[in-house]
């Protein structure tokens, strides 16, 4: 599996602040493509870049503590959401950090019992994928094909470790 590596410095989401709720939560890719129309025959398409952004929609439920936190961390350490930083968001493999930025600024609706629902939508820059090797193995063995990769990961690396602890 592909990992994503994060630029060094970078701010990281608070540990005392909840990740995204599954309720509103999803991602779509932004397209990477130019067409360029011909005057005979198939558009012609071409990638821009082999990278991919993704536009992802999420929404918090805070305390007002937590909430004020929230809204002094964009303001002073995202410097009003501007800059990149690491958070772990839910994909097709699991939970992981990310390079992540606010495309706008959050929008608020104060709920009952003094309660923040927060939503805005955040640009990740990629996401940790399989490779392509990956991809064929699960082509023909199917989804599960994945967890037992892993599984097999997990037990060689834990394996050479205790190997190299003797």
């Amino acid at each position: 599996m592909s990992d994503v590596t994060l630029p060094v410095g970078i701010p990281v989401w608070p540990d005392t602040l909840p990740l995204p709720r599954i309720e509103g939560y999803g991602l779509a890719p932004q397209s990477n493509a130019v067409r360029t129309d011909i005057d005979a025959g198939a558009a012609r398409m071409r990638l821009r870049s082999t990278s991919t952004l993704y536009r992802v929609r999420v929404e918090w439920r805070f305390s007002q503590e937590a909430f004020a936190v929230f809204d002094a961390w964009w303001m002073h350490v995202l410097n009003q959401g501007v800059l990149w930083f690491a958070m772990p968001l839910a994909a097709g493999l699991g939970v992981q950090a990310v390079q992540s930025r606010f495309i706008a600024p959050w929008d608020t609706e104060l709920l009952t019992g003094n309660r923040w629902q927060v939503k805005a939508q955040l640009e990740v820059q990629e996401f940790p994928r399989l490779t392509a090797d990956e991809t064929q193995v699960a082509a023909v063995l199917g989804p599960d094909a994945i967890a037992l990769g892993e599984r097999l990961h997990t037990w060689l690396n834990q394996s050479m470790a205790a190997a190299d602890y003797w």
